[in-house]
């Protein structure tokens, strides 16, 4: 006995199959799609990775963010750290544990600057607003 491919596509949204068995009144078949096995941890974190659009092009934040203690230095990276960019005014807000933390790095603000706008995809950071 051969078998022939169907021609039907496959059922695979849950209302779908649903509709088919109120349809034709017999009761709602089992979901073969939940007997795959699962994904292993390396595969699923590349597929999101994938699909986000993740690893592919380094973001301003993600530079500003990985040269810190650079930018800063270490003993103002532990009490100061980059919170939001807006991209469409170039303002860089940074979250600092208090008021000398805030006049330290506004002292510095310049230098901090010509710092950051060296980085890859920083160069449209025009001011920095410490919070």
């Amino acid at each position: 006995m051969s078998y022939q491919k169907s021609n039907y596509k496959k059922l695979t949204s849950f209302n779908e199959r649903r509709l088919l068995s109120e349809f034709l009144e017999l009761p709602l078949g089992e979901d073969l799609s939940k007997h795959r096995e699962p994904l292993s941890m390396k595969d699923l974190v590349e597929k999101t990775w994938s699909n986000w659009g993740l690893g592919e092009e380094k973001t301003p934040e993600q530079s500003i963010s990985e040269n810190w203690y650079k930018i800063v230095g270490r003993k103002l990276a532990m009490k100061c750290a980059p919170e939001s960019l807006n991209s469409a005014s170039g303002i860089l807000y940074i979250k600092t544990s208090g008021g000398p933390v805030k006049q330290e790095l506004s002292f510095s603000k310049k230098q901090l600057l010509i710092k950051i706008r060296k980085l890859e995809g920083c160069t449209m950071v025009s001011d920095l607003k410490f919070t």
